[in-house]
């Protein structure tokens, strides 16, 4: 199975990598199974979380608990939403090849067309990682846990004004 992305400017390719965008749905996965019961997360929200847990403005702003009304929050939000299609449609190429790479190494693994966590590496002792990719990490994180209390994929997407 081949992936092509498109050509992106050099910052980004150095930026939102294949690696990066898995560790960013296995953080998301494996809140989203730890918070529904054990389901594994659909593999249709990885194309939700990116663009959302990538984007500053809506990482900075974000509820702080995950009983939020989502349909509320987003209501209240409405400049997060101008481009978040354009946005989900630009990052879809790397949110499948994130999939395929944590896939093929074992940091995400697919349960009937759902994904879940799978076995994360450690980070190298003395790696340093930087705040904004922490956040990134942790709004991820979040949104797993918030998405699972919402109901079906394709309820949680038309809240955020999106569709298949």
């Amino acid at each position: 199975m081949s992936t092509t992305i498109v050509a992106r400017p050099f910052e980004e390719e150095a930026l939102f990598n294949a690696a990066f965008v898995s560790m960013l749905l296995y953080e998301a996965s494996r809140q989203y199974y730890d918070r529904s019961g054990k389901h594994p997360m659909p593999v249709i929200l990885p194309y939700l979380v990116a663009p959302l847990a990538l984007h500053r403005a809506t990482r900075d702003h974000l509820p702080n608990r995950i009983t939020a009304q989502m349909g509320e929050w987003v209501h209240a939000h409405p400049e997060l939403l101008v481009d978040l299609g354009e946005r989900a449609r630009s990052l879809r190429p790397l949110v499948s090849v994130g999939i395929c790479f944590g896939l093929r190494h074992g940091v995400l693994q697919n349960l009937d067309g759902s994904i879940r966590a799978g076995q994360a590496l450690r980070r190298i002792r003395g790696m340093a990682r930087s705040a904004d990719v922490d956040n990134c990490i942790a709004a991820s994180g979040f949104l797993g846990r918030w998405f699972a209390h919402q109901g079906e994929a394709t309820t949680i997407l038309a809240i955020w004004g999106l569709r298949l």
